[in-house]
């Protein structure tokens, strides 16, 4: 079942059912999401181009927006192209099904990889091939045994626990695979003022493909698909998930490219998340709870046992806080909490999630 609905939301709050919760939830990792520039210019953009183009890119539904969007992120992260689609999930679907066209066959994936990944190779009639969860000398096994050019998939920062892969060793003697990130929860966060995970570890090379959503860092909407003209021109010429589906609203991709100019001219916000992190880890440990020790957003984590865990839950609700509790696919356990911190958030919010913490766990010692 879902969640209950919210009334409103800010960076930091939703309203539920006429009570405010501080909440600990989602992905809006930089706060752009609630930015008043942000809004002001998918505002802006609605009075000139509507709600959506109503038609595919391909045909009447290009905007200018989506245009100079590709440009900026190409530029930003330091790709040669960048393809627009709808959202992320697409992007992974739009790259293979262009790597498919040039001959790509098989998919060599992380066992804890994001859903969308297994789902695009799938659907790109790919065969695949499933390495340990961050084992790059499994996955190389693999690819030996294949003897012709394949993808190598795999979250850059995995959803659920906020790991990072290991992209370095994946890409060593790569040869004529490619190696495919989906940095849906590295870009903004690491790298120069957030340029993403092969940013962070300085990751170049010609065989290397990023995808991401503009959902979660710059809280718009939109998925994108980077690396070299030759690999984002596959997708662009022959996916039929960027051919034949109608882009995110020009509103949208305007809120977009504001929320990437803010991130590069004021680097403060930037600054803030990754305190932000580094506080939210300290407290975290203070209490016993292990963590990685990645400048990531997301901490997941388990206190004692389900039942512990729910009525820990409802005791944080009741001094309204949301510290979410999820049987998300892929996570470290079954059930288990998802801790996300963004810019927005104060000291003084993690102060007071940090002594409800203590109180919960007082009452109910784990």
């Amino acid at each position: 079942m879902p969640n209950p609905p919210s009334q409103s939301a800010t960076a930091t709050h939703v309203t539920r059912d006429g009570h405010t919760y501080l909440t600990f939830g989602g992905c809006n990792y930089l706060g752009l999401a609630h930015h008043p520039e942000v809004i002001d210019a998918a505002q802006s953009a609605l009075a000139t181009f509507g709600l959506s183009t109503s038609a595919s890119r391909q045909t009447t539904g290009n905007a200018q927006p989506h245009s100079d969007l590709e440009y900026a992120l190409a530029s930003f992260t330091g790709f040669d192209d960048a393809l627009l689609v709808p959202d992320g999930y697409t992007a992974n679907l739009a790259a293979l099904q262009g790597l498919a066209a040039i001959g790509i066959r098989n998919a060599v994936i992380d066992a804890r990889a994001h859903a969308s990944l297994k789902d695009a190779a799938n659907l790109a009639q790919m065969s695949i091939h499933t390495y340990n969860h961050l084992d790059p000398d499994h996955a190389h096994r693999i690819l030996e045994t294949i003897n012709e050019p394949s993808v190598v998939l795999t979250d850059a920062v995995f959803t659920t626990d906020g790991d990072l892969a290991p992209l370095p060793q994946l890409l060593d003697n790569i040869g004529d695979h490619i190696l495919l990130i989906d940095d849906c929860h590295g870009f903004t966060v690491l790298g120069d003022q957030g340029r993403g995970t092969a940013n962070h570890l300085k990751l170049t090379h010609p065989n290397l493909m990023m995808t991401t959503t503009l959902v979660k860092g710059l809280g718009c909407a939109g998925g994108v698909v980077l690396g070299t003209s030759k690999l984002v021109n596959a997708s662009r010429d022959h996916s039929t998930a960027y051919i034949c589906t109608t882009p995110a609203s020009p509103a949208l991709a305007s809120a977009a490219l504001t929320s990437l100019s803010l991130l590069e001219s004021q680097p403060r916000i930037h600054t803030n998340l990754l305190n932000n992190i580094n506080d939210t880890r300290s407290m975290l440990n203070a209490h016993g709870i292990r963590t990685h020790n990645h400048p990531t957003p997301i901490f997941a984590f388990t206190l004692g046992s389900e039942s512990d865990m729910h009525r820990i839950e409802q005791s944080l609700l009741n001094e309204h806080i949301i510290l979410p509790l999820m049987q998300y696919p892929n996570g470290p356990a079954q059930t288990y909490f998802r801790l996300s911190i963004n810019a927005s958030h104060t000291k003084d919010n993690i102060d007071q999630l940090d002594q409800t913490l203590t109180n919960a766990l007082k009452a109910q010692p784990v």
